[in-house]
């Protein structure tokens, strides 16, 4: 009989709520474990002064709120999967179609049901932490309502996309996999687009972190909506992306009106209602698997036969591995036309993609086009954090583009050290290169232009100034003594430190070289910091530390028991750094007294292009300073 309140048929309704109840159960036991409970089992924990509850969300960690969601969408792809019991069997199909009911009613019932469940958990676990918000006083009405709104279109969204994917498919496990394919395939195809990319093509960079590819990285991630609903909530809650989400959800649900009217029960023994939904399967996944192959054994691979035999092969593995999966059996019927089909399917975009790889593998733009450029360089065994710099001197830039010209004409397949360099284009565009096979005399070219004096102002100037005003710094000056000072008050620290970046840029290699023991490090909120260590040909910065009481004069910021004048070439340290007290030994060398090197210092000597070489240190290292005076 139909309920008076609810226009829904009692025996139905039931059918489907009781037949999900063991599911039901344990996600309310769960939700009770990781979001209640855990306000106790945080404060009696041993270690609960690691954690600090969030300011916009239920729980003590975002993490564990996280991990609530993920299961709450798991929760809805298994319910989904229990309630489409009756499309995976013909008996329970003629039976539920045979009942007085149209196919938009049943789909009525199971929706109801499912979300009279989650109900069931948002009233049990509301209860419970409206309770506990008597005591945890973070936990208030509006994170509640926020949290049960979160849980009902997350849990909607997931039971809707699998009822959707349940209209193509015909068995349990392919509905699994199919529903939980779709729901990753944009991060996944992005993933393995990247690999496959990284591995055929010299100087190809499409790594998350890389400039120009966030972005592509991002809107794969927004379209992956496991990963994606995370991310809009761990930082701050954005209702438009769930606003879309539940867009999206409605117009699945339609989809699968659509779709069920049209449902024919003969076919309910094939794996796919439609023959042409079980090639496109077929295809996605053979494609996909080709791109893992070709991601893991083409790696290093640079002749195009040896790569094409691995994906072919590859094909005819994963088709048939497929194709066995698909028919449940290992003797596998064939269509010829069909695979061939799918061949020139998969054959066509892994060439479209080998081309266009090809012609961005050999692109280098014009000057002209060019705004501005980053480049940087290292050697293989060093990578340390520093700030970017986006140079805008037609000069550099041209410099660089001829430099890019270089390494792609004359490929050296050596290991010395890497060179990346990325343009932003006048048209608003970002083009990024990366090569870690430079040979000795490419990587010292593409160094002079990083750290060499000539364009060091040029370089200081594409700072970003304004976002390091966002910096707290630390200065270490001691084995004990550390300021730190807040972007509120660091221009005066930031005012010393681009007058000094122009004329002794901190990556130049005799000002590393020269370093002393002040160390200074500059954090942003979120961790990321840049750090270098004080040299002498930073007039300003020990200015500034003089001002702010960290020292009394130039001399203090070395800490020496030691001091020589070297009889070498001013050049003889040039890219070196670190000098050792065994190949002092080997070096011609004269003692001078520290109260001259000091007053030395103390009168300005220090001197990037100075000819006079020095030695002081302490235990067995030693820095080396630049005079244009000799000390006796």
């Amino acid at each position: 009989m139909l309920s008076k309140t609810l226009s829904l048929n009692k025996g139905l309704f039931q059918h489907f709520f009781f037949n999900n109840l063991i599911f039901m159960a344990i996600n309310i036991i769960c939700t009770f474990f990781l979001l209640p409970f855990g306000y106790i089992l945080m404060t009696y924990s041993g270690e609960s002064h690691l954690y600090g509850a969030d300011n916009h969300l239920l729980g003590f960690d975002s993490a564990v709120l996280s991990t609530f969601f993920v299961g709450t969408l798991f929760y809805g792809v298994l319910s989904g999967l229990g309630m489409t019991y009756f499309l995976k069997n013909e008996e329970a199909s003629d039976f539920m179609h045979s009942l007085p009911f149209k196919r938009n009613q049943i789909l009525a019932h199971m929706l109801a049901a499912f979300t009279a469940t989650v109900a069931m958990n948002l009233m049990i676990n509301g209860i419970i932490h409206g309770l506990f918000s008597l005591h945890f006083k973070d936990i208030t009405a509006g994170k509640i309502f926020d949290w049960v709104i979160l849980t009902l279109i997350i849990s909607l969204f997931a039971f809707i996309f699998t009822l959707f994917v349940g209209q193509l498919i015909n068995h349990y496990f392919g509905h699994l996999v199919l529903t939980g394919l779709l729901l990753m395939l944009p991060v996944i195809f992005h993933s393995l687009a990247t690999g496959i990319y990284n591995n055929l093509f010299r100087g190809a960079t499409v790594l998350d972190f890389d400039p120009g590819q966030e972005k592509v990285y991002t809107l794969s991630e927004n379209l992956t909506f496991p990963i994606g609903m995370v991310n809009h909530i761990v930082d701050h809650i954005d209702w438009l992306y769930f606003g879309i989400a539940m867009i999206v959800a409605c117009i699945l649900l339609a989809a699968t009106y659509f779709l069920y009217e049209r449902r024919r029960n003969e076919r309910i023994v094939h794996s796919f209602q439609r023959s042409w939904l079980e090639w496109s399967f077929i295809t996605l996944v053979v494609l996909l698997g080709v791109m893992v192959a070709g991601t893991i054994f083409t790696s290093g691979i640079q002749n195009l036969f040896v790569i094409a035999v691995i994906y072919i092969l590859s094909f005819l593995i994963i088709y048939l591995l497929a194709q066995a999966v698909n028919q449940r059996s290992p003797r596998v019927r064939l269509n010829f036309r069909s695979m061939g089909l799918t061949f020139l399917v998969v054959a066509l975009i892994l060439a479209t993609t080998y081309a266009f790889g090809k012609w961005q593998e050999g692109y280098v733009p014009d000057t002209d086009k060019v705004a501005s450029v980053n480049m940087e360089t290292e050697m293989a065994e060093e990578g340390r954090p520093h700030l970017e710099s986006y140079v805008r001197d037609p000069a550099y830039i041209k410099e660089v583009v001829a430099m890019h010209h270089d390494i792609i004409n004359h490929n050296a397949n050596d290991s010395y050290g890497s060179f990346s360099v990325t343009y932003k284009m006048k048209d608003g565009t970002l083009q990024h290169r990366s090569y870690t096979d430079l040979s000795e005399e490419q990587f010292k070219k593409a160094s002079r232009l990083t750290d060499d004096k000539t364009y060091s102002k040029a370089i200081t100037e594409g700072y970003d100034w304004d976002d390091l005003k966002r910096y707290s710094v630390n200065i270490q000056y001691g084995e004990d003594d550390i300021r730190t000072i807040e972007p509120e008050d660091n221009s005066k620290f930031l005012k010393a430190f681009k007058a000094d970046m122009a004329e002794a840029n901190t990556e130049y290699s005799p000002v590393r070289i020269s370093s002393s023991p002040v160390y200074v490090t500059l954090e942003q909120l979120d961790g990321s910091f840049v750090d270098f260590n004080i040299s002498p040909y930073h007039p300003h910065l020990i200015q500034y530390m003089i001002d702010e009481k960290m020292i009394k004069q130039p001399s203090d910021i070395f800490n020496a028991d030691e001091y020589y004048r070297l009889n070498v070439k001013p050049d003889h340290f040039k890219g070196q750094t670190i000098f050792e007290k065994r190949e002092l030994k080997k070096l011609k060398k004269t003692k001078v007294s520290e109260k001259a090197f000091n007053q030395a210092m103390n009168d300005g000597s220090a001197d990037v292009d100075g000819d006079y070489i020095y030695a002081v240190g302490s235990d067995d290292i030693f820095a080396i300073i630049n005079m244009n005076k000799e000390v006796k």
